[in-house]
């Protein structure tokens, strides 16, 4: 479900360095590639095809050209193939080009070597964000379904294959980093992917199995059995695997000759991320604790999950000092408090007063919806324990803190195998896999 802002990069006009019928060969390959940023399913879908035909080309394209079989000969020779001298995509940035940007002179400037090699590498960075994207737009489709028949359930096994197709390229792009005779595009980016692509898998079967939970509440006024656990400590992990791109994201700076994606407004987009995986946690750590019969800590924990997804301000900073800072945390505490406790079942997620409304771009409706189950089951546990158990609730400002919270797991993924381009396969697919059993893996 993750959509990084300014991805997935997209081409500008090029200035070609020579005009080779071979650089000739290639333009004519890259200029059916739209410039246009993705608005919709369809545009998404079209902008994948039109970037996969590319990189075939281009590989085909090499191997026309030179005697190259292997993907290290296609590596060296693509280096060696100086394009032009400035950067021809969008939210792609060299060292020279920020420098220009801090000293608000033109990015037309000749400022870098842009070889084939690197030409690649974006390609594969732009396929796999791209792949990404169309994971969470059927994601975003299928939270909103109350369907269960077997269309959906092939449905939410597409956006699986989706997410791993954007791993296979993360693969593919890491493999061919490897063979570079020269620093090209950080090759981090490839280690983010891969970590993105994981989230993604991990985050739509949380997805699912919260329209599921909803589903089944608003029909029977209950919750599925025996896997809520399991599933907050997937939540966990997926909290555990965004402070890593945000590690890999703050590490991503153009130096020299490395060139970066654009990654400004990453480390916010990430920060958003981890309250929704959070409110996550809470959902489902909170029915795992109904169905034990301790409302106290299941009402603490829809009360903490409630305000990671609506409050601007959840966690208090002790470490700071000044008057006026903890005077703010405190009427901040107080607020949220009297938030809480004037939730109705008519209370919907106040989108223009929520973090979420800047950035959250495709999950926004899966927040709405997240909210709206929170809000039902905080209702409902309380109605419960006001009448029949009387468990004292836990604070919402001690359950961020408590040693109570599972330790972090995935659930398990089959084999993802690298991309490899039709030029480069040795032989091709020979129809089933050996191993084939039906309708092959879910995840």
């Amino acid at each position: 479900m993750i959509v990084l802002p300014d991805t997935p990069p997209s081409p500008k006009t090029w200035k070609l360095d020579t005009s080779t019928q071979f650089f000739s060969q290639l333009s004519a390959l890259r200029s059916s590639l739209d410039a246009s940023a993705p608005s919709t399913y369809s545009d998404s879908v079209r902008l994948v095809a039109q970037l996969e035909e590319y990189l075939e080309g281009i590989f085909q394209l090499l191997l026309s050209e030179e005697n190259i079989s292997e993907l290290k000969g296609a590596t060296t020779f693509s280096s060696s193939l100086v394009v032009c001298k400035s950067v021809p995509w969008e939210n792609v940035i060299s060292a020279s080009e920020k420098k220009n940007e801090l000293k608000l002179r033109s990015n037309n400037a000749e400022n870098c070597l842009w070889t084939l090699a690197c030409e690649i590498e974006t390609v594969i960075t732009a396929i796999s964000f791209a792949y990404t994207r169309l994971g969470a737009e059927i994601t975003n489709e299928l939270c909103e379904s109350d369907s269960q028949d077997v269309q959906t359930d092939d449905k939410w096994k597409s956006v699986t294959n989706f997410y791993k197709k954007a791993i296979a390229m993360a693969y593919f792009g890491s493999e061919f980093a490897q063979h570079a005779s020269a620093p090209l595009l950080d090759s981090r980016v490839f280690i983010l992917l891969d970590s993105i692509g994981n989230i993604g898998i991990q985050t739509s079967i949380l997805c699912k199995f919260s329209t599921l939970n909803r589903n089944l509440y608003n029909d029977q006024d209950k919750f599925t059995d025996g896997n809520n656990a399991v599933l907050c400590r997937v939540a966990i992990w997926i909290l555990d695997e965004i402070k890593k791109c945000q590690r890999l994201s703050s590490e991503m700076t153009p130096t020299g000759d490395l060139m970066v994606p654009k990654t400004d407004k990453w480390d916010q987009y990430f920060k958003l991320f981890s309250r929704y995986a959070s409110a996550y946690a809470g959902l489902f750590l909170s029915i795992e604790y109904y169905q034990k019969g301790q409302l106290g800590m299941a009402i603490g924990l829809t009360n903490f999950s409630l305000l990671s997804l609506q409050s601007k301000k959840l966690n208090t900073d002790y470490k700071r000092n000044k008057i006026m800072v903890r005077f703010k945390e405190k009427f901040r505490g107080k607020k949220n408090e009297h938030y809480i406790s004037r939730l109705q079942s008519t209370t919907t997620l106040c989108c223009d007063k929520s973090v979420f409304q800047a950035s959250s771009g495709i999950v926004l409706s899966d927040v709405a919806l997240l909210f709206d189950l929170l809000v039902q089951c905080r209702l409902k546990y309380t109605k419960e324990n006001d009448n029949l158990t009387f468990d004292d609730v836990v604070d919402w400002q001690d359950i961020h803190s408590d040693s109570k919270w599972p330790i972090g797991c995935k659930i398990p993924v089959s084999t993802v195998n690298s991309f490899t381009p039709k030029a480069l396969q040795k032989e091709p697919p020979d129809g089933l896999k050996s191993n084939f059993t039906g309708r092959g893996s879910y995840y």
